[in-house]
């Protein structure tokens, strides 16, 4: 795991710790006298927007975010396992999602959080990949967050504070094997992040980027990538979610702009 780390105010080095596990990290933070205690800020009564809310890694935040006593405000297909505001909607569908997201913003009053953690995944050779098909991983996996956030992102700049967390993938930052529109969507969306990040800050907004890759969710099932992964150490949805906790308690003064998780295997070369 490796987390860049920066103070949000007068400080533009970052800093980098690499930790095989988050107890490690703390360890590795502690030397560097930085404040990244996992209770440094409590959640409670705090309002969160998470897409793609009804399974794998969007119900896990949920549930995860839910247990810290934040309002839920869900965005899904279909009607999550877990109380709070919903709202169906498919992201496919770029007409649905402004009044979507502002029903959600009406419910709930104010939004602290939001997660853009809906995304789909397309794995074909490209001369087999059909237009409809690389455009559908476009609009739900970049052109929906650029929609959601343009929603809600004015209210955060008005109130002076707010957190935007991506959940993006390690298919941000390289390439694999058949998953070309897939990686060309999620590197346009760690683009966008990285300069919604900069557009964001001096309004007090947090923008975090969290990439992970090998995640056990139905996401790759059935897919050459699932049997690839088969009978790995993979990363189990809940750790992402408890990650995404912990970047939502940080406070004001930290920036954890980017984290990339991968699976940790020791039989791997």
């Amino acid at each position: 795991m490796q987390i860049v780390v920066s103070l949000f105010r007068g400080c533009s080095t970052g800093v980098t710790l690499e930790a095989a596990s988050t107890d490690s990290l703390l360890n590795i933070a502690g030397t560097l006298n930085l404040n990244l205690e996992m209770k440094s800020a409590s959640l409670k009564n705090k309002t969160a927007i998470v897409t793609g809310a009804s399974r794998g890694i969007g119900l896990a935040i949920a549930k995860a975010l839910a247990r810290e006593g934040v309002r839920l405000g869900l965005l899904s297909r279909s009607k999550p396992a877990i109380g709070g505001e919903f709202v169906a909607c498919d992201l496919a569908d770029l007409d649905q999602i402004p009044e979507a997201v502002r029903q959600l913003v009406d419910r709930l009053g104010t939004v602290d959080f939001l997660i853009n953690n809906a995304g789909v995944f397309l794995e074909k050779p490209v001369p087999e990949i059909q237009l409809a098909d690389w455009e559908r991983s476009l609009r739900v996996n970049v052109t929906a967050p650029f929609l959601i956030t343009r929603e809600i992102l004015p209210q955060m700049i008005a109130r002076k504070q707010g957190r935007i967390v991506n959940i993006a993938s390690t298919s941000s930052s390289q390439g694999y094997l058949h998953q070309s529109a897939y990686c060309a969507s999620k590197h346009a969306l760690l683009g966008f992040a990285r300069s919604l990040a900069i557009e964001a800050k001096p309004h007090g907004v947090h923008v975090y980027n969290l990439c992970p890759g090998g995640v056990d969710t139905d996401f790759i099932k059935g897919t050459y990538l699932g049997e690839r992964l088969k009978g790995q150490p993979m990363i189990n949805p809940d750790d992402i979610a408890e990650m995404v906790v912990f970047i939502l308690r940080q406070p004001e003064n930290i920036d954890l702009p980017e984290i990339i998780v991968r699976r940790f295997d020791p039989k791997a070369k």
